[in-house]
């Protein structure tokens, strides 16, 4: 529980902080951006056993017109057999931004990168992928930005192959002019 409240407090003072810094930067003209939340990853370990995992996300995106450069780091802590689990992943890749539609902004993103699976003291580590999609919007066209996205997680944890489905909701915070 005590990632969980480090997470909360974080979010707590993200969504505050900004409000009183810089005036007129916003995230969909704002070239760097950087966004937090919660996750929530059904992790199928093998065909017969799956895993819910819930967890925090953050990620970095610097992005031109529709195209972006993003870098993802999520971590998802469950149990398997009364054993405490968690699902770490670390990687990069690239986003696409569709055409607005108002205060939404839908994107696609690729990432690949290293995973790693921990049940109590063992480990194994992987090579990740994450393939999905999500929605930008901004209701009343202020500073922060919500997200919300799914994602196939891909793995090959003890050389086999897990694919599983990963959602996630979250804040988005711009950190420069455009």
């Amino acid at each position: 529980m005590r990632r969980f409240g480090m997470v909360a407090l974080f979010l707590l003072f993200a969504t505050g902080a900004p409000a009183q810094g810089v005036q007129g930067i916003h995230p969909e003209t704002a070239p760097l951006q950087v966004g937090v939340g919660f996750t929530f990853l059904s992790f199928h370990e093998v065909p017969t056993y799956t895993a819910n995992n819930a967890g925090f996300t953050a990620s970095v995106l610097y992005r031109r017109d529709r195209l972006g450069v993003e870098g993802e780091l999520s971590d998802a802590f469950g149990s398997q057999s009364g054993s405490s689990s968690h699902v770490l992943f670390a990687g990069g890749g690239a986003r696409f931004y569709m055409p607005d539609f108002g205060m939404f902004r839908p994107w696609t993103h690729a990432e690949i990168g290293y995973s790693r699976l921990s049940i109590s003291s063992a480990s194994n580590h992987a090579l990740g992928y994450k393939l999905g999609g999500g929605l930008d919007f901004n209701p009343h066209h202020s500073r922060i930005e919500y997200r919300v996205s799914a994602d196939v997680f891909g793995s090959t944890f003890f050389n086999t192959y897990q694919i599983s489905p990963e959602v996630s909701v979250g804040l988005i915070i711009p950190l420069g002019h455009s």
